[in-house]
């Protein structure tokens, strides 16, 4: 029997390339990427030398995304680009350690920062798990009410947190704030190979998330334009004002406060620039880059959730939708609820803060190594496939993005942080996210071989344009085609 399709759809062709900048702006520049990069100039110069490979390797991740969203401009994103290129079972991995995790680990950190400066700096009544609950609700609020709401709050915040952060820099750096200068933004420091391979992984950490546009491809009005534009103006817009914020704040912050790589830095450096007005000016600073952060991965992830349920990779909840709004609302109160309870058990507190992030990282560079992979395979195995946006000069890109991540992920650990409890949280989620995958795809296509191979591109195609209130099961990749009255 034919399937029909349902009423209701996330909502098609609703936003443009501003939403998709923003987007990649505000996810990148979060409230604890303002801590880790200014306290990373306690390295001086050395810090300068780390953001520039952190920048270059996002580069080569900017460009295996967007061939592959352009490509497949689908929801349901890194799922779909690893399930053509690496297999169903790598696909489900994908997202639970690069995305899922993400949530988990510098998600709850992201949104305690935000809750500690509101609760312990800035005075609000409460403490911060009542305030990391607030905006937690507060943000899944205005994704539940649909793209546009969540479009019009990103847009906004990505100019505020960006000229904000421009003209910290700026003042700062030329040493016209309320005070002098402690002294030179690149005080004399030496270089050393331990050191600078050991700030790679905060360093990556600085530009990570490119990514997150690619799930709003079927509400973009362009996606073949307005994705890899986004990805790359939004990267490039954010180097300039966070680069010169990290150094302004290293002509007023002494070295070693900046080497704490405390998470209320942001804070210190608006106090030491500015006064009492800095610390209020900053502090709503960082609860912007938060929220912003926040909502771009409450909007993100929910919709590979989508995604994944439409192929039955997931409970068949995730794709249900608020029929005035179009939201997908059970993946984006799941997601939200994850930093509220994980905040409400204290995980980000002391030390934590700071591994939860790299724990994120080793995820992130996860996803990122399979992503590289997707796009080699697919050029070998579907060298004619339409692709609006081709990566230039492949594999060079992916094997260097891939060789920079895996250095990166080596040297995880900073000074003073072991690397072992960065390395054991890291493992336990991708033990998890493997164990899922592989019962629950095992479920779906009922073939432990079909799991581990690579979905024909076409199929992906029929597969992700069906979209219908019950899908038929999914074929062993290779085998029968779906029924005509099915395509």
């Amino acid at each position: 029997m034919a399937a029909r399709a349902p009423e209701i759809t996330l909502e098609r062709r609703a936003v443009g390339l501003p939403t998709a900048i923003g987007t990649t702006f505000s996810l990148i520049v979060a409230s604890s990427v303002l801590a880790t990069v200014a306290g990373g100039f306690f390295a001086s110069w050395v810090w300068l030398i780390a953001l520039a490979i952190g920048f270059i390797t996002m580069i080569f991740a900017s460009m295996s995304f967007s061939e592959l969203a352009t490509m497949i401009p689908k929801a349901g994103s890194m799922n779909e680009y690893v399930r053509a290129g690496l297999g169903p079972f790598f696909a489900t991995i994908t997202v639970g350690v690069g995305y899922i995790a993400v949530q988990l680990f510098p998600g709850t950190a992201e949104n305690f920062v935000s809750a500690l400066v509101t609760a312990d700096i800035l005075g609000a009544p409460g403490d911060y798990k009542l305030w990391a609950a607030i905006y937690m609700v507060f943000i899944a609020g205005i994704n539940l009410l649909g793209i546009r709401p969540f479009a019009a709050v990103e847009i906004f915040l990505t100019f505020a947190v960006a000229a904000s952060l421009l003209v910290v820099g700026v003042v700062g750096l030329a040493g016209a704030g309320t005070t002098d200068p402690i002294g030179s933004a690149l005080p004399d420091f030496d270089l050393t190979w331990s050191l600078l391979s050991a700030l790679l992984g905060i360093a990556i950490f600085t530009f990570v998330g490119v990514e997150y546009t690619c799930p709003l491809a079927e509400e973009l009005k362009n996606p073949a334009r307005d994705i890899p534009f986004g990805i790359f103006i939004g990267l490039g817009l954010i180097a300039v004002p966070v680069v010169l914020y990290g150094l302004g704040a290293a002509r007023y912050v002494p070295g070693d406060v900046l080497g704490t790589l405390a998470p209320t830095i942001p804070v210190d450096v608006g106090v030491a620039i500015f006064g009492e007005a800095g610390k209020w000016w900053l502090g709503l600073v960082v609860i912007g880059a938060s929220i912003g952060t926040l909502n771009a991965v409450v909007a993100g992830v929910p919709r590979i959730l989508y995604g994944m349920a439409l192929t039955r990779q997931l409970p068949s909840p995730f794709a249900w939708l608020i029929p005035a709004t179009r939201a997908p609302w059970v993946g984006i109160v799941v997601i939200s609820l994850i930093p509220i309870l994980m905040n409400a058990f204290g995980a980000a507190e002391g030390a934590g803060f700071l591994k939860l992030i790299l724990a994120g990282v080793l995820g992130w560079v996860t996803a990122y190594f399979l992503i590289h992979v997707s796009v080699v395979m697919l050029r070998w195995r579907e060298p004619n496939a339409h692709r609006p946006y081709r990566s230039p000069f492949v594999p060079i890109p992916q094997l260097l993005g891939a060789g920079l991540l895996a250095l990166a992920a080596y040297k995880i650990a900073p000074p003073g942080v072991e690397s072992n409890s960065i390395y054991y949280r890291w493992l336990i989620f991708l033990v998890v996210a493997a164990a899922f995958s592989l019962v629950y795809n095992l479920f779906a296509y009922k073939s432990l071989g079909a799991i581990f191979r690579p979905v024909p591109l076409a199929e992906i195609q029929r597969e992700t344009d069906m979209i219908e209130e019950e899908l038929p099961p999914p074929v062993e990749p290779g085998g029968p085609h779906l029924p005509d009255d099915l395509r």
